[in-house]
């Protein structure tokens, strides 16, 4: 088995979630909604569906605050093709990030990340996690202390083992 690296601990504060509610499930529809978003040169990350009541999704994702707006606008101006409910964007959302190698290969990396945010009190919105790096949407207000929590939960700064 690999032993897990921990990198770096960071967060990010200037970040907006767009929901795109009401969406049908229909094959393309996410596809409309990222190729606009690509061709307005705006970048998105870290995509959450959910399955939404009638048979429809809501799909949220993250972009720069700077191009929220923006996002919106573009948005809008393909819901009569992609035929979703609404489009909102939250500009109070704050991005965590864990980044490693093979942090998949034990399973107490991911376990030990969220019992840090608990025991911190920051609310997990939106995650998304690879062999590389285990992301977390939350408040902007809960970032920061969210990121000084993991940094002393895997002892960022002092000698391997972390497990």
């Amino acid at each position: 088995m690999e032993h897990p690296i921990i990198y770096g601990v960071c967060h990010d504060t200037t970040v907006a979630r767009v929901t795109v509610t009401g969406a049908p499930t229909q094959p393309g529809g996410a596809t409309a909604i990222f190729r606009a978003l690509a061709n307005s040169g705006i970048k998105s990350d870290m995509a959450q569906n959910t399955p939404a009541p009638g048979g429809r999704n809501d799909l949220s994702f993250i972009v720069d605050e700077s191009d929220a707006a923006t996002a919106m606008a573009v948005l809008e101006q393909v819901r009569d093709v992609v035929r979703f409910d609404s489009v909102s964007v939250d500009v109070r959302t704050g991005r965590v990030t864990m980044i490693g190698a093979s942090l998949r290969s034990n399973s107490e990396i991911i376990a030990r990340y969220f019992e840090s945010l608990r025991d911190a009190g920051v609310a997990v919105e939106m995650v998304a996690a690879t062999d590389n790096c285990i992301a977390v949407v939350t408040r902007r207000w809960e970032a920061a202390k969210a990121a000084e929590h993991l940094k002393a939960t895997f002892r960022q700064g002092e000698p391997r083992p972390l497990l």
